[in-house]
């Protein structure tokens, strides 16, 4: 571990350069919510670990569990609407459900499934299944994937007008695990007509966006990778993070590249030895254990975060510049940004209570556009609109329900 950490940070010079370019913007005034400002809608005995939620027009809300059953339903005043999906092969049944389409279709929540490799609506169970199919012959089984976690099969998918994004990679374990890993990270996002199965290649990230890598090549090892993290905004044009630029950049329905939005400064430009070895923790353990899932005991997982903190080599910002800088990356209908920074001292490649609020405009005027947001120790947002933040709470006793904050004037 010490030989190929130290390897990696021949290229620190590189991001550093790039991550610390000043971006001459200031701040809304900050905006902090606390535990009484949670609106709790309702709950379910089904729940374990929610990976994915989706608020629609009429108010109901839908997650997607972490086992099954995997989905359940809440009406705009809590009411149950259903717990159903079973996993399996055969009707109704689901093999690898991965995330919902954000923004829904047609008033309803689809969620896209990987092994099934169709798009399917979940929110009316007590009806046949619809089903979307992904033609093969632009999106062939297995290339839609999300490049946003290593250590998880979410996969982001969401409604932009009459079509439906999707990020398609052509990475495949023939290549070999580096450049499988890699590749990952330069998906193509393609637009899917639901009606016809017409599907278009809309941009190309890995020709838009520089490798914030530069020229490192990781031989082996546990190391983060760079997410990449988009985002449509309703039918407005679809955003991406550049790290290496510090924007937000955007492409319209046609591919085009309208205005950037410049970001603020990089939330963090230094990190200790053992706050590196938090964040890679999750991936180490999973290549040492052969198990994403497996877990370690608390004193064991104390003593390996330890033995890895110990053997990291590298200044404070050559350790902030393999980091990914975002975690989230998530847009409103009529265009508001919000953006999840890393958090340091929370480890795990995950981020804080802050989150960064971007003003539709911020390309047109980049000032005043952005507002640090401040959201309450167990609350996990997952969808925002204009007047609320929708998410899940837990609660002392790590209890999940489906809630909300109240966001003012909304």
């Amino acid at each position: 571990m010490t030989a190929v950490l130290s390897a990696t940070l021949s290229a620190a010079a590189l991001l550093a350069a790039c991550d610390d370019a000043p971006s001459g913007r200031d701040s809304f005034a900050p905006l902090e919510f606390t535990a009484a400002d949670i609106e709790v809608i309702g709950s379910s005995d089904s729940l374990a670990v929610v990976q994915d939620m989706e608020v629609l027009s009429d108010g109901s809300v839908w997650v997607l569990n972490s086992q099954p059953p995997f989905f359940a339903g809440f009406g705009p005043g809590g009411e149950s609407l259903g717990v159903h999906g079973r996993s399996g092969g055969g009707p109704g049944e689901f093999q690898m459900p991965s995330g919902f389409v954000t923004g829904g279709w047609e008033g309803d929540a689809w969620v896209f499934d990987f092994a099934r490799h169709v798009i399917t609506r979940i929110s009316k169970p007590r009806e046949s299944l619809a089903v979307i199919p992904l033609r093969s012959d632009v999106l062939p089984p297995g290339s839609v994937r999300g490049g946003m976690n290593m250590l998880g099969n979410s996969v982001r998918t969401a409604r932009m007008g009459h079509e439906i994004i999707l990020p398609r990679s052509t990475a495949t374990m023939e290549s070999g695990p580096l450049q499988f890993r890699f590749a990952l990270l330069l998906a193509d996002l393609v637009a899917v007509d639901p009606e016809t199965g017409a599907a278009r290649d809309l941009v190309a990230l890995g020709e838009v966006l520089d490798d914030p890598s530069g020229d490192f090549i990781a031989s082996e090892g546990a190391f983060p990778l760079w997410y990449r993290l988009w985002a449509p905004c309703g039918d407005g044009p679809v955003r991406v993070h550049d790290r290496v630029r510090n924007q937000l950049r955007g492409f319209d329905g046609s591919g085009a590249e309208v205005d950037p939005i410049d970001l603020p400064p990089v939330p963090f430009s230094e990190v200790t030895p053992h706050q590196f070895a938090a964040a890679v923790f999750r991936m180490r353990q999973a290549q040492v254990t052969g198990d994403v899932a497996a877990r370690l005991t608390e004193e064991d997982s104390l003593r390996v975060l330890d033995r890895i903190a110990r053997t990291v080599r590298g200044r404070p910002d050559e350790l902030a510049s393999y980091l990914p800088r975002y975690v989230d990356l998530r847009c409103t209908e009529s265009g508001t940004i919000w953006m999840h920074p890393l958090d340091p001292d929370v480890g795990g490649l995950s981020g804080g209570r802050r989150w960064l609020r971007i003003a539709p405009d911020g390309a047109a005027d980049p000032a005043g556009a952005v507002q640090d947001v401040y959201l309450p120790d167990g609350f996990d947002a997952f969808r925002f609109t204009e007047s609320r933040i929708w998410g899940i709470r837990r609660d002392e006793n790590d209890i999940p329900s489906v809630a909300f904050i109240a966001l003012p004037g909304g």
